[in-house]
């Protein structure tokens, strides 16, 4: 049974607090993430990557970061960048500066897919994390046997942060025991689903 880790993630003093998410509504889970997105580098652009320090770039704006375990892969062609492609006025009322898309693939294929996914112009933004530094800063890394067998190696998971001025509010993950890139039901980690987060609802 496909199950949603939910996270709403409150900073204090150089530590944060962190509500518990659950297993089927049964088993409470702990979430390890820094307070603040880490100072690591992000490539944009190909063939001239740029390499973005994300804690510089979120810094001052509210942002949702959200990673995604790969380019092209499903649900997302049909789902996740789209969704926050047609959401755009309502994320900008929510008071969202920008969306970051990132996954663990090189420059050049995060390229493509934005090409693919017509975001020139938009409020999203992507981003390639190709040694996977900021999945492992966040403690996002997909583990699960399953991903690996099928070729899909070292990815991060399914999942969505938002930042103001760099600090971590929320923080929401797709996956489940048999799913471990979120693939049956992405909805915490849509625009839709961070929509209601971010507003508490």
């Amino acid at each position: 049974m496909t199950f949603w880790k939910t996270f709403a993630i409150a900073t204090a003093i150089g530590a944060q607090a962190v509500s518990a998410g659950t297993f089927g509504g049964q088993h409470t889970l702990a979430f390890a993430a820094p307070s603040k997105i880490p100072s690591v580098e992000l490539f944009q652009g190909f063939p001239d990557p740029a390499k973005i320090d994300v804690a510089e770039y979120c810094a001052g704006k509210n942002v949702i970061v959200v990673g995604l375990p790969g380019a092209f892969l499903p649900p997302d062609p049909s789902q996740q960048v789209p969704g926050y492609l047609e959401n755009q006025d309502a994320l900008k009322e929510a008071g969202v500066d920008e969306v970051l898309v990132y996954c663990v693939n090189d420059p050049a294929v995060m390229q493509a897919w934005g090409s693919d996914q017509s975001i020139e112009g938009s409020m999203v933004s992507f981003m390639a994390d190709p040694a996977a530094e900021l999945t492992k800063a966040l403690d996002m890394e997909m583990t699960h046997p399953g991903p690996p067998s099928v070729g899909i190696i070292g990815r991060c998971k399914r999942f969505a942060v938002y930042a103001e001025d760099g600090v971590i509010k929320h923080a929401v993950v797709s996956e489940g025991p048999d799913d471990p890139a979120g693939d049956a039901d992405p909805s915490a980690t849509l625009a839709e689903g961070m929509l209601k987060t971010i507003k508490g609802e």
